[in-house]
């Protein structure tokens, strides 16, 4: 049950060097790309999105604001719902298995 928690919170971990990284690299747009690997299923969604709409830039990255402001006020939801993902993915053989035991327990 605590191993759950442990790829979310090494996937936080990550997040964080993601970002320390991408505040170290010079603003030409490279730099995007690693968010955008980090929190992948977000930025999949944001890609149909952008599609969709029709639009030229990345729908999930406000503009108008500061470079890192913009790149903030997307990357840090998407983590955080990427970590919720992961947590949801590493729980369900878990939740799987006890609701089996369940079953098999009622059966006659």
């Amino acid at each position: 049950m605590k191993w759950t928690y442990l790829p979310p919170a090494a996937y936080l971990t990550f997040a964080v060097y993601a970002w320390i990284d991408f505040t170290h690299t010079a603003p030409d747009g490279l730099g995007n790309l690693g968010l955008l690997l980090t929190t992948f299923p977000v930025a999949v969604i944001g890609v149909a999105l952008t599609w969709a709409l029709g639009q030229s830039g990345f729908v999930l990255i406000p503009s108008g604001l500061g470079y890192y402001t913009a790149h903030a006020i997307y990357f840090w939801p998407a983590a955080l719902i990427t970590a919720c993902l992961v947590f949801v993915v590493c729980s369900a053989p878990g939740w799987i298995w006890r609701r089996l035991l369940r079953a098999r327990r009622t059966t006659p």
